[in-house]
């Protein structure tokens, strides 16, 4: 399968070539969205989203590990994203209790991305499972995108496999200034939380299935679909989708499949 999907990909890229990323500052109206509405650019943008949200998980859980633990710098020196400058505050008088990463206006964490602004975590509980989680964003921008909306979910313990089950629904907007481009973006996934070594926070993953659906400000709709039996594999010491096949269907009558990898941290 890979193979026809790999060359799908290529061709597509060389197609692209001719109009780099660069070039968009230099078009309008209609131009911006036929090229954007390509499915090497559609695809490029759904992982950019994929990536960032995934982003945000991860920085959350970190956030509420470094907040729980004795000694703070010791967490810290042990996370994968997050480093020293955020300020991370949790007020449990109130509830939901709620939890406030603040980036400030600049603050590069160690996985060299920079960020800024807020992201605002609302929790049942922090400290056990099962338990509901509400994430928003003030001004809350990660390398140039800004990102806002709402994200809900539902997560269980799963002791025995050492992960946790989450059903999680996006509600988000993703604004991208360099595109000139906007995504609304809306899931219903599951998602699976694996901690292989639960004291190597770099082998942990994220393996998700469900469904997405990107509209543009065009009017243009991309739906992805990804299979339980072949879900997107986040791998943390990669930052990146590893492995997975996603299924793509557009308003324009488009379709094609991406077979994100075999779990090499090859991007």
């Amino acid at each position: 399968m890979k193979r026809p999907v790999m060359f799908f990909a290529v061709g597509l890229a060389l197609a692209f070539n001719s109009c780099q990323k660069n070039d968009i500052s230099n078009l309008e109206g209609d131009a911006i969205s036929s090229l954007q509405e390509t499915p090497l650019e559609v695809s490029l943008i759904e992982t950019e989203i994929d990536e960032a949200l995934s982003d945000v998980d991860l920085l959350a859980d970190e956030a509420v590990n470094i907040q729980a633990s004795i000694l703070r710098s010791a967490a810290i020196d042990s996370s994968v994203y997050l480093s020293d400058c955020p300020t991370i505050t949790v007020d449990k008088n109130v509830m939901p209790q709620v939890m406030t990463i603040d980036f400030g206006t600049a603050c590069s964490g160690k996985d060299g991305k920079l960020r800024s602004g807020k992201i605002i975590v609302k929790a049942s509980t922090f400290r056990s499972f099962p338990t509901r989680m509400e994430k928003t964003f003030d001004n809350y921008y990660v390398n140039g995108k800004k990102i806002e909306g709402l994200i809900r979910k539902f997560v269980v313990k799963d002791s025995l496999n050492h992960s946790r089950i989450a059903i999680v629904n996006e509600d988000v907007t993703i604004i991208f200034p360099e595109r000139h481009d906007t995504a609304h973006h809306v899931t219903d996934m599951t998602r699976r939380y694996l901690r292989n070594v639960p004291e190597d926070r770099t082998d942990d993953q994220n393996i998700t299935w469900g469904k997405v659906e990107n509209t543009r400000p065009s009017g243009f709709v991309s739906t992805k679909m990804i299979a339980e039996r072949t879900p997107l594999v986040y791998q943390v010491s990669c930052k990146h989708i590893v492995s997975g096949i996603a299924s793509f269907r557009t308003s324009r009558g488009r379709h094609w499949t991406i077979d994100y990898g075999d779990g090499s941290c090859d991007n």
